[in-house]
Parts: structure tokens; C-alpha cells; sequence
């Protein structure tokens, strides 16, 4: 399966990019889990991941919601405003 990722923000000079696209042999059941794939694949994001939000079409997931079935998540890391 191939997990896709977005990225916002301050994530994208962590990750070299706006977009991660990895190749996993298995499916992680969770977004949790499919995080914890993109951590492991990307070191340098992992000390924000814990406080991004993951979201997919218009909806704000819980790292326990089930995977979506394409494998794509948008991360939004927190937003200072003044």
C-alpha cells in the first residue's frame, strides 16, 4: 500500500517538501499507526508529529480512526495568530 501525506507549514521544510508518498508491505490499521511509518521514514518530523492535526477531506481525525482507504493524510501542524 502507499500511504501519501500533505504537509503544511512548518512541516515542510522538515520534510523536504509539501508531499510524502511511502510504500508500506502492510496497511497500518490506524492513523496512529500510519504515523508512526512516516516517523520512522522521516525522522526530522517526528518531535512535531504528536502535534499536528490529521485531516482528511474536511474532517479532523483521531489518531485512533481507522485509516482512510486511500492512505492519504493531510498534517496541520498548530497555528500561532495574532
Amino acid at each position: 500500500m502507499n500511504l501519501s501525506f500533505e504537509l503544511y507549514g512548518e512541516l515542510i521544510p522538515l520534510a523536504g517538501g509539501e508531499h510524502i508518498t511511502l510504500a508500506t508491505e502492510t496497511a497500518p490499521a490506524t492513523v496512529a499507526e500510519a504515523l508512526l511509518v512516516l516517523a520512522d521514514q522521516c525522522p526530522a518530523l517526528q518531535p512535531r508529529l504528536d502535534q499536528c492535526a490529521a485531516v482528511r477531506d474536511t474532517d479532523i481525525l483521531l489518531r485512533s480512526d481507522p485509516l482512510p482507504e486511500n492512505g492519504h493524510l493531510v498534517l496541520l501542524p498548530p497555528v500561532a495568530g495574532g
